[in-house]
C-alpha cells in the first residue's frame, strides 16, 4: 500500500558550488545509502529516492523461524498483528501496528526454572549484563506466586538484605522463583542477525 505523506514545494539551497535539497529527518539520516533515480519526461525532471524504513518484516521473521520453532499464534486483532513462536524454553514474539509507519517489536526470551541459590541468580545477572554490554535491551523477569514475588521485589520489607537473600529464604521455605531473560528489539534499530545471535547465546546458556 502506498501512502502520500508529504507534497510541497521546496527551495534548492546552495552548498559551496553544489545544489542542496534538504530531506525530512524523520525518514533520512546523514551518511545512509539510498536508491537514486533521475527521470526526464516531457520536459520535467523527477528525482526518486528509495530506502527501506525497516530492517525486517513479519514475513522475514516467519522465514527466519522456519521449522525450528512451533507457531503458537499468528493473528491481527484490533489493528495489531501478533506472531508468537516457541522452541522448548525459548520464545519469540512479534508485534506490529497495522499503521504503515509504526515499527515492529520483537521480544526473545528464555525461561529458567526454579532458581533457588544466590549462585544461580548471580549467573543470570551476569548473563543479562553481558547482553547489555553488547547494546542489547535485556532484562530479567521473575515469575512465581504473588507471595514469592512480593518477597523478591521488596526484600527490605521482610528484613532481607537484597534479592539474592530473598531467593535463599524462599528456597528454605520450599519455594522457588522462575526467571526469564528477556531481550527486546525493534525493526528500525535492529536486524535479524542480531536476533539470531541472541537466540544462539540464550540457547547455549546453561
Amino acid at each position: 500500500m502506498t501512502s502520500l505523506i508529504l507534497k510541497e514545494e521546496r527551495n534548492i539551497s546552495r552548498g559551496g558550488n553544489s545544489p542542496i535539497l534538504y530531506l525530512p529527518r524523520k525518514y533520512f539520516a546523514p551518511g545512509e545509502k539510498v536508491g537514486f533515480r533521475l527521470l526526464i519526461d516531457h520536459g520535467n525532471v523527477e528525482v526518486v529516492l528509495t530506502k527501506s524504513l525497516y530492517n525486517f518484516t513479519c514475513n522475514s521473521i516467519k522465514e527466519f523461524v522456519g521449522k525450528k520453532f512451533n507457531v503458537e499464534y499468528d493473528k491481527t486483532i484490533a489493528g495489531v498483528h501478533v506472531f508468537n513462536a516457541i522452541r522448548g524454553d525459548l520464545s519469540l514474539n512479534y508485534t506490529q501496528s497495522t499503521h504503515e509507519l509504526e515499527p515492529a517489536y520483537v521480544t526473545v526470551s528464555r525461561r529458567f526454572n526454579k532458581i533457588e541459590s544466590k549462585k544461580d541468580y548471580a549467573r543470570l545477572l551476569e548473563f543479562v549484563e553481558k547482553l547489555r554490554n553488547k547494546n542489547f535491551d535485556a532484562y530479567l523477569e521473575p515469575e512465581g506466586d504473588l507471595d514469592s514475588l512480593s518477597v523478591y521485589k521488596e526484600p527490605e520489607r521482610y528484613g532481607l538484605k537484597d534479592e539474592s537473600d530473598a531467593i535463599e529464604v524462599l528456597r528454605k521455605t520450599g519455594k522457588g522463583l522462575d526467571f526469564s531473560i528477556v531481550v527486546r528489539f525493534n525493526n528500525k534499530k535492529n536486524n535479524i542477525d542480531e536476533i539470531n545471535l541472541v537466540l544462539k547465546e540464550l540457547q547455549l546458556k546453561a
